[in-house]
């Protein structure tokens, strides 16, 4: 496995189901911020604070909470290829989505610049649906490893793609082009 600078901050368990079966299927390296496992949900108003108070208060809190994330002591940049992708759906703030989805609520973030809002309307099971996928409430975790198995993950961003409802593919895209099994294949 490679270096990680990748952290995605996961609104609830469909979200971590999801981003750790596609790390798990490209084999790399992916750091996930969550509330209780995904048990509680972080919500999109909230987000600006989150990223500007505990462990997002500067590289070193963050670095201490995951450290397996790339890190350069010393530097004024210690996380230079660091990539935050939030990953949260828009049915609970919708007064808070324009200004999550144009990145402007992490101006004052130490790493405003490196955060990758990533939007699911209304939410991840529906934008699935919508993509054409199965999704059983009941065992997500199964209609997940059954997406997983059944389509190659450069078609399942392409379908991403097609969906004017997410920019989850953008993720998608970053893991496949970090997973040595993808160099130059896209």
């Amino acid at each position: 496995m490679s270096v990680c600078r990748t952290l995605a901050v996961v609104h609830g368990k469909s979200e971590l189901i999801f981003c750790r079966g596609i790390a798990k299927d490209l084999r790399i390296n992916v750091e996930y911020d969550s509330n209780n496992g995904g048990e509680n949900c972080i919500q999109i108003s909230h987000l600006g604070e989150r990223f500007c108070s505990g462990h997002f208060k500067s590289e070193n809190t963050l670095h201490k909470k995951y450290d397996k994330l790339e890190y350069y002591g010393g530097k004024a940049n210690k996380m230079p290829y660091l990539k935050i992708f939030p990953i949260m759906d828009t049915d609970d703030s919708p007064r808070d989505e324009r200004s999550y989805r144009t990145n402007n609520m992490f101006r004052s973030s130490v790493f405003g610049d490196r955060i990758i809002p990533i939007f699911n309307a209304p939410n991840l099971d529906g934008v699935l649906t919508q993509c054409g996928f199965e999704i059983d409430s009941n065992n997500k975790v199964r209609s997940y490893e059954k997406m997983f198995d059944e389509f190659e993950l450069s078609d399942l961003a392409d379908r991403l793609k097609d969906n004017k409802n997410t920019n989850l593919w953008v993720f998608l895209d970053h893991c496949i082009s970090i997973a040595p099994s993808y160099q130059n294949a896209r």
